[in-house]
């Protein structure tokens, strides 16, 4: 099963994962980092050490950040390097987890499931026009 760990500034990944469950039942093997006020890098690196320790069983684990270059980005960036069977994606909004879920319900390996992650993500924003 891949492992997924959602790390974002604030505490955007606690609520994007309770409001994916609302829609798609309990995730398992799912871990939440939020980087807030205060926080130090060490202390966002430490979080994610004991994020990939919780995942340590799983074959693939994707990260999920919020926004390319900032902190929690930087700190997965340096956690993937010590983590062969992990990858990156930026932008995490609530239609990519939906993906996510689905495609590993499915047992979509993980290199097809980011790209359709990656679709589904770029696509969910609209602007919405009345004729």
């Amino acid at each position: 099963m891949t492992g997924l760990i959602i790390a974002t500034h604030g505490e955007m990944a606690k609520a994007i994962l309770e409001v994916s469950e609302v829609l798609m039942g309990e995730q398992e093997k799912v871990e939440t980092i939020g980087f807030c006020l205060g926080d130090s890098l060490d202390i966002l690196l430490d979080r994610l050490k004991k994020a990939f320790d919780k995942l340590a069983d799983c074959e693939d684990i994707l990260i999920a950040v919020d926004i390319k270059g900032g902190s929690p980005c930087n700190a997965a960036t340096v956690m993937k390097t010590q983590h062969t069977n992990a990858r990156l994606v930026t932008g995490v909004n609530i239609p990519l987890l939906l993906q996510f879920f689905e495609d590993r319900y499915n047992q979509l390996p993980l290199e097809e499931s980011i790209t359709n992650i990656m679709e589904v993500g770029q696509t969910a924003i609209n602007e919405i026009t009345l004729i």
